[in-house]
C-alpha cells in the first residue's frame, strides 16, 4: 500500500504536515477527511516516489551498512520494531532514507512483517537484504542477523572502495592526457605547421604525418564525436541483452589484468554473499539462488545455476562448482573440506578474505605499473609533436646558414 506525504490544516484552523498509507491519493484524502484534516497538498513518499529518486541518488553500501548497523543495535537494546524504524528515519538526514523508512514503519505497524515491508523498496533493500531479515524475523535472532548484513555491507562497501580508488588515478590521467592531445592537435598544431605549409619547402615524413593526422582530426573530430557516441549507445543496448551481457561478461573475463581483477572481486563476493545468508539461516539452494543475482556476470551466473540444480539432485556443493570449470581449484578444495569437517560458513568467510588481500595486491602492483607507463606514453606522444615541430625548423635554419 503506498505511503502520502502531506500537508494540511485541522479542524482548529492550524497547518499541519504527516504522513497517510491508503490505496490511492483519493482515498487517502478520503481518510484524513474522515478525521477532519483538510489538504492543501499531497505526494507519494517512502513508495513508487522513491524509487523515482533513485534515478538521481541512490542509497551506498556504506549508508545502509551505517542504518543496519543502528537498526541492530537499537534492536539488541530492547526497542520495539516500530520505536526502532521511528528512531532511524528522525535521525537520519537523507530524505529519501527518512521517508522510505517512515514508510516501512508504517506498514510494520499496520501489521505487515518487517521483511515484506522492505521488500516494497528494492531500489535500496535487496533480494538479499530482504531474505536475511525475513530468516532473522522467522528465528527471533533479528538483531544478530542485522548485525552480520551490516559486517557483510561495510566489506562489500570497502572491497569496492578500493577498486575504485585504484582506479581513479589512471582514468584521471587518461582523461586529463587525451584532452591535451586533443587541443594540440586540434588547435595549436594546425597554427604552427600552416607556416611550414606556406613555406613552399620540403618537409620530413615525421611533420607531413602530425600534419595529416591534426587536418584529419580538425576537419572530422565533431562526426568522430558523434560517431563514438553513437557506438558506445548501440554498445550498451546490445549489453542489455541476454546474448550482448553473456559475450560482453565473457570478454570481460579474458581482458589481461582486467579479467583477473573481475575474476577475484566475482569470487570474494561470491563467498561472502554465500556465508552471510547461510549464517543467517537460509537454505542452500536458496542462497545460492540469490547469490546468482549478485555475482555481477553472466557467465558465472549460469555456472551457479548449473550448480544449483546439481545439488538439488543430491550432489554435494564442491564436485559440481569445480565441474563449472570458472572456479579455481583453491576455492573449490576449501569448500570441500568446510564440506567435510562441518565448517563450510567459515570456510567461504576465509575464502572471501584471501581474495580481498588478492584484490589488494593486485590493484596495488596494477596502479604501481600503469602510471609510469601512462606517463611514458604520453611523453612519447608529446615528444613526437615537439619532435616533428623542431625538425622542419631545424632543417630551415641550417639551409639559411
Amino acid at each position: 500500500m503506498p505511503v502520502y506525504k502531506y500537508k494540511a490544516i485541522n479542524e482548529s484552523g492550524k497547518s499541519i504536515d504527516g504522513i497517510v498509507d491508503a490505496d490511492s491519493p483519493k482515498a487517502a484524502i478520503e481518510k484524513l477527511k474522515h478525521d477532519s484534516i483538510y489538504l492543501s497538498s499531497i505526494e507519494e513518499a517512502g513508495g513508487r516516489k522513491s524509487r523515482g529518486f533513485t534515478l538521481f541518488k541512490r542509497v551506498s553500501n556504506a549508508e545502509l551498512a551505517v542504518i543496519t548497523r543502528q537498526f541492530s543495535t537499537l534492536i539488541s537494546a530492547g526497542l520495539p520494531l516500530d520505536g526502532a524504524l521511528s528512531a532511524l528515519s528522525e535521525q537520519s538526514e537523507d530524505e529519501l532514507v527518512s521517508e522510505t523508512l517512515t514508510g516501512v514503519r508504517l506498514r510494520v505497524s499496520g501489521g505487515s512483517s518487517l521483511a515484506q515491508a522492505l521488500a516494497e523498496h528494492p531500489d535500496i533493500f535487496s533480494d538479499m537484504y530482504v531474505n536475511i531479515v525475513s530468516a532473522g524475523e522467522a528465528s527471533g535472532t533479528l538483531d544478530i542477523v542485522l548485525a552480520r548484513l551490516a559486517d557483510f555491507l561495510e566489506k562489500q562497501s570497502s572491497l569496492a572502495s578500493r577498486v575504485k580508488s585504484a582506479l581513479i588515478y589512471p582514468a584521471f590521467m587518461m582523461f586529463v592526457g587525451s584532452g591535451v592531445l586533443f587541443f594540440l592537435m586540434t588547435f595549436v598544431v594546425p597554427k604552427i605547421t600552416k607556416i611550414f605549409e606556406e613555406s613552399n619547402k620540403a618537409l620530413p615524413f615525421i611533420t607531413q604525418v602530425l600534419i595529416g593526422f591534426s587536418s584529419f582530426l580538425s576537419a572530422y573530430s565533431l562526426p568522430l564525436i558523434i560517431l563514438i557516441g553513437l557506438g558506445a549507445y548501440g554498445l550498451s543496448r546490445y549489453v542489455k541483452t541476454p546474448r550482448g551481457r553473456m559475450r560482453f561478461d565473457r570478454f570481460i573475463l579474458r581482458v589481461p589484468t582486467l579479467g583477473r581483477i573481475t575474476k577475484l572481486v566475482i569470487i570474494s563476493r561470491f563467498a561472502r554473499t554465500l556465508a552471510t545468508l547461510l549464517s543467517s539461516g537460509i537454505p542452500l539452494l536458496e542462497a545460492l539462488e540469490i547469490v546468482e543475482s549478485v555475482v555481477g556476470n553472466k557467465v558465472y551466473e549460469m555456472a551457479l545455476a548449473k550448480v544449483r540444480d546439481d545439488v538439488r539432485e543430491g550432489a554435494s556443493f564442491a564436485g559440481p562448482l569445480k565441474e563449472s570449470g570458472v572456479f579455481p581449484p583453491l576455492v573449490t578444495r576449501m569448500i570441500a573440506v568446510g564440506e567435510q569437517t562441518g565448517e563450510f560458513e567459515e570456510m567461504l568467510g576465509r575464502i572471501a578474505d584471501t581474495y580481498d588481500l588478492e584484490v589488494d595486491t593486485t590493484l596495488s602492483t596494477l596502479t604501481s605499473l600503469l602510471e609510469p607507463v601512462m606517463i611514458l606514453a604520453l611523453g612519447i606522444v608529446i615528444g613526437f609533436i615537439v619532435f616533428a615541430i623542431l625538425l622542419p625548423i631545424f632543417n630551415l635554419t641550417s639551409t639559411i646558414g
